[in-house]
């Protein structure tokens, strides 16, 4: 298969979801991505263990779902010997990805300008929570917070009359980001094969919530109000959610209503209402919006599920199901198109990066790392003698499984 990052190596030295995300999809996409660990183990590791988010059998497929189509390297960086280790690893890697705080790559003189010189074509990449300029700059950062909360996102997806605020699903904001760095990285890469100089790579949470909210913020800013929702009276009826006899609530999205006013109305059956309201300017009334409204509703609201579906697959209209996460697994485009990839080894699908390559489906040819798991293999490829590697390991400087 088309894998457009093969011989790309990846050092990946960070922790938790957000950036470790993106050195999985460029794993996807080829990449050779070493997964550098502090001895003690990426804290991500301790997620599902807390209990923080619900699992089955104590299985960590978050683990999986970040750190997939990568090898494990546990290393003690602060060691004289650990640091000669990472310098070789630095000068193997195009790519060095990490959401360490400045304060702490500070310490471990892991900062852009320490790795640019001793690898001067590096793509270095980081992600971090509230960007790279101001006091945010040095505070630690989740997507809850930097994404979910302090981007607005959380805001706009609560109605006023909610009790309390929407909450957020586990890494909600994390694996977009994620994908962001990872087309970032990209980028640096084409960047040092035109210039031959290495490139700093910067995606933060919070800058990725201001993307999402794009059309919000810009609202914003020219009225210095929230964007507001559209009532939904004002809308025309084949752009509105309706609830069907069984109880599940299926939206039709319609939006070019000159083209599809004939075919939706007939896939209902209310073939009186295209001759009723012939033209845009006869449906655009909040009379004419109301009386199709109410028509179509009760249409709906009279039949079950699949014979909506039917209906409205027969006449080509633009229209989904509101979806459970255990009826995507079985969707014939999700499941056709690849976009949940088999584990080679456990019975979980995880989310495929959201790209392909000559129309093939992505796969993930290596499961999550243990810790250390490949410590031997990557030493032995930074040139270190099986004897050397030895005592790396029993010094504790090295994990090894």
């Amino acid at each position: 298969m088309t894998l457009p990052l093969e011989g790309i190596k990846v050092l990946d030295f960070s922790e938790h979801g957000f950036v470790p995300s993106s050195a999985a999809a460029l794993g996807d996409m080829g990449a050779d991505v070493v997964k550098l660990e502090r001895l003690s183990g990426d804290a991500g590791r301790s997620i599902i263990a807390s209990g923080m988010v619900a699992t089955k059998d104590g299985y960590d497929y978050l683990f999986e779902l970040f750190n997939r189509n990568k090898r494990g390297l546990g290393l003690d960086v602060e060691a004289p010997a650990g640091r000669e280790v990472f310098e070789r690893a630095v000068k193997w890697a195009d790519v060095y990805i990490t959401n360490q705080l400045p304060r702490v790559r500070r310490k471990l003189r892991t900062e852009p300008a320490d790795l640019l010189a001793i690898n001067p074509k590096l793509v270095y990449a980081k992600g971090h929570g509230q960007g790279q300029r101001g006091p945010g700059a040095e505070m630690g950062g989740f997507d809850g917070v930097s994404y979910w909360a302090r981007g607005g996102v959380a805001h706009v997806l609560t109605e006023p009359t909610f009790p309390s605020l929407v909450q957020q699903r586990p890494g909600l904001g994390d694996i977009p980001s994620g994908m962001f760095l990872a087309g970032g990285i990209c980028a640096g890469l084409v960047h040092v094969m035109r210039t031959g100089k290495g490139v700093v790579v910067d995606t933060s949470l919070l800058g990725a919530a201001a993307w999402t909210l794009g059309p919000d913020l810009s609202y914003s800013s020219m009225t210095g109000e929230q964007l507001p929702t559209r009532p939904e009276a004002e809308r025309s009826p084949l752009t509105r959610p309706y609830k069907t006899a069984d109880g599940r609530w299926v939206s039709l999205m319609m939006i070019d209503e000159a083209r599809y006013w004939a075919q939706g109305l007939r896939a209902l059956g209310l073939d009186d209402l295209v001759d009723a309201y012939p033209d845009p300017a006869s449906r655009q009334t909040a009379s004419s919006k109301a009386a199709v409204h109410a028509r179509i509703n009760e249409v709906i609201g009279g039949l079950q599920t699949d014979e909506v579906v039917k209906r409205l697959t027969a006449h080509d209209c633009i229209y989904s199901v509101f979806a459970t996460p255990v009826e995507v697994l079985d969707d014939e485009a999700v499941r056709d198109n690849g976009y949940l990839m088999e584990h080679p080894r456990d019975d979980v699908r995880i989310a495929a990066a959201p790209v392909q390559f000559d129309d093939e489906a992505l796969t993930i040819r290596r499961p999550g790392p243990a810790l250390g798991e490949h410590s031997r293999e990557v030493l032995a490829e930074l040139g270190y003698s099986k004897d050397e590697i030895g005592t790396l390991v029993t010094d504790g400087v090295v994990t090894a499984v």
